[in-house]
């Protein structure tokens, strides 16, 4: 492969990060609904009518911070409904078109002062290796291969296929977009103050269409900037990540480049702004799961953090060996520092900040006198100097830096509900794909000659053709809900959620008694996981067992009072048990928790007519009609004939 090309012509470039990305995903379109998908889009009336975001407010209300993910997804159902290829489709252009924004903004890099010294034309060729003949040069090499590396890595596979962390994908596109608009409209500023030789009349109008070029490119990054905080809560660091990179890559006086730096930065308060608008705690609005899914309860601040420490090595790991990846990690909790894993993690933690920072410090004046340079002494000392350091050196500490900073919101002092999920690494995989992209090419051109270049360059296209491979065989377990809760069971098999989410699969498949060894099973590892009972009990129900359903039933509540759907179940299993004044008392007294659920109230009146009270049954079928005209119509019927018949348990 001849990287000259790919130099010369960007568009090859592009076409081979397009294709790798959908040959890698071509396995993903039919991969079923799973987790959150149920209730954020299978259920979720919000987006089943686009007038919610166009007519009416109601999807902006839903979740102020996730607002325009929600909008995606409502058009994803106003185009196809429920059919799950729409959905990957739409994530799978969102991951190709984050990709193509790796590429083009390690590209735009290449083209920044620390690179290109302070005049345009002040770049020096590279005279390290005039033997490349294939092309390994790193503004060619290291924009390509982080983006590859990018697209192709399974770790990427939880944000792509699961289809409701497209939030995470969406956020990262309009995140990367942002710094991009940002380096273009600092780099023509840069453009117009490179023309000293120019006449007068000449520069003029180069400076004013660089001035409009500059509002635009701004303009757009700012607007960027406000729906990726708009899309998920993770782009918070956006405007601290672009001041990283202006600090990394461009100079000046910092008068000048923290007016450039304003307007992005008066974005910070948007995401603190919503999350205090919408009542909720922080940690509610970062967890990546709905109430369907999360484990129960958060923990304090400390022991939060110290986990954390361990969770990052964890990621670290998974980005360099991604293997033995979970859906559901049954992760210990750690409540002391000193603890050895979390003393030693923080130890490897710092130490990978602080190489960072030494790269910082020890590429500081590279660019100032043009890039890639390679001589030994300063023109005007006799000392060494300052930029004989590979220049690329810089993009790793970048990188470094980039990672620490994607991660600190869900990696900190803030308590998620869940500790770890693998599409956190998404937005932070930038960070470590250039990183290792930078040390890579570093290590090819200082190592190699003629015929070790290509031994390297083989290298790194069997490194991603792997990372291929293993991301299309993590698809594969994606593909079928049983297959992927098999899986999860198997590595995780102390959770209560994964043997209950395993036995919701085998449930669905028909497998029932399958299904209830996976459901008792969750309930034996994890007493206190509600769901699991829950979903037994509903088994039971429906094999005409309502006398073995009603003491899980009672236990669910008893576990979470504000588990609406116990209740409901519950009056379902005492009508079916024949005690229908036991039913119509139950419901009375928890009429609070569920006087706007249909189901209920229809058991309620269908309770009443049955002792005979046709008043207060009168009453339920009209708080039923306006609820769900179908059950409605089963309670008018009964009411009728003064029977059972048309009793009908809706199942949740």
């Amino acid at each position: 492969m001849n990287l000259k090309f790919f130099n010369k012509y960007s568009f090859s470039a592009i076409l081979l990060i397009l294709l790798t990305g959908s040959i890698i995903y071509a396995n993903t379109f039919h991969v079923p609904f799973a987790l959150d998908d149920e209730t954020s889009i299978v259920q979720n009336a919000v987006i089943k009518n686009l007038d919610n975001f166009y007519a009416n407010s109601s999807g902006f209300e839903f979740l102020p911070n996730r607002c325009v993910a929600y909008f995606t997804f409502a058009l994803n159902y106003h185009l196809g409904g429920l059919d799950v290829a729409g959905y990957h489709v739409f994530n799978l252009v969102i991951h190709l078109l984050t990709a193509l924004l790796v590429y083009a903004l390690l590209r735009l890099t290449f083209h920044t002062p620390f690179f290109q010294g302070q005049s345009p034309r002040s770049r020096v060729p590279d005279q390290k290796t005039p033997y490349s003949t294939l092309g390994l040069q790193p503004e060619t090499f290291i924009p390509l291969f982080a983006a590859l590396l990018f697209v192709a890595h399974p770790v990427q596979t939880q944000a792509v296929t699961y289809i409701v962390q497209r939030m995470t994908s969406l956020a990262t596109l309009f995140y990367l977009l942002a710094v991009v608009l940002y380096v273009q409209s600092r780099l023509s500023i840069r453009e117009s103050g490179g023309r000293g030789q120019e006449t007068r009349k000449e520069t003029r109008p180069a400076e004013g269409r660089s001035r409009i070029k500059f509002g635009m490119m701004m303009a757009g990054s700012v607007l960027a900037a406000v729906v990726a905080m708009m899309t998920k809560p993770i782009a918070f660091t956006l405007p601290l990540a672009i001041l990283v990179y202006e600090v990394c890559f461009f100079q000046g006086a910092w008068p000048r480049r923290l007016l450039c730096l304003l307007p992005i930065l008066t974005t910070l308060p948007i995401v603190p702004a919503t999350i205090l608008a919408s009542g909720h705690s922080t940690g509610d609005i970062l967890a990546d799961m709905s109430e369907q899914t999360l484990v129960h309860g958060t923990l304090p601040r400390m022991d939060y953090l110290f986990t954390q420490f361990r969770v990052l090595v964890t990621y670290l790991r998974l980005l360099f060996l991604p293997v033995n990846q979970n859906v559901d990690y049954d992760y210990p909790v750690y409540v002391t520092f000193f603890t050895p894993p979390v003393f030693l993690s923080f130890l490897l933690l710092t130490g990978i900040f602080a190489l960072g920072v030494y790269l910082f410090w020890r590429t500081r004046w590279v660019g100032r006198v043009g890039a890639f340079q390679n001589t030994n002494l300063s023109p005007s000392s006799s000392q060494p100097a300052p930029h004989a350091t590979e220049p690329a050196v810089r993009l790793i500490a970048f990188g470094i830096f980039w990672f620490f900073l994607a991660l600190s919101v869900e990696s900190s002092l803030v308590p998620i509900a869940d500790l770890i999920f693998e599409h956190r690494l998404y937005l932070p995989n930038f960070g470590a794909a250039t990183a290792f992209a930078a040390a890579f090419c570093i290590m090819a051109r200082k190592f190699t000659r003629p015929a070790g270049e290509k031994i390297f360059l083989l290298g790194a296209a069997m490194l991603v053709l792997g990372l291929g491979f293993a991301t299309f065989q993590r698809n594969h377990v994606w593909g079928d809900a049983i297959r992927l809760w098999q899986d999860v069971v198997a590595k995780s098999p102390k959770t209560g959620r994964s043997n209950n989410n395993l036995g919701v699969a085998l449930e669905a498949a028909g497998r029932r008694p399958e299904a209830v060894k996976a459901f008792s099973r969750a309930i034996e590892v994890d007493p206190g996981y509600y769901k699991a009972y829950y979903n037994l009990a509903d088994l039971y129900l429906v094999s005409g067992q309502p006398d073995a359903a009603l003491p899980l039933l009672q236990t669910a509540i008893q576990l979470n009072p504000n588990f609406t759907e116990a209740y409901v179940e519950l009056g379902a299993a005492l009508m079916r048990d024949g005690r229908f004044r036991e039913m119509t008392i139950f419901l009375e007294k928890n009429l609070d928790r569920v006087k706007g659920n249909a189901e209920a109230r229809f058991y309620l009146g269908a309770g009443y007519a049955f002792l005979g009270n046709r008043e207060a049954a009168m009453r339920e079928l009209d708080i039923v009609s306006r609820l769900d005209p179908g059950l409605a119509a089963n309670l008018a019927g009964m009411l009728g004939l003064n029977s059972l018949r048309g009793v009908s348990h809706g199942r949740k």
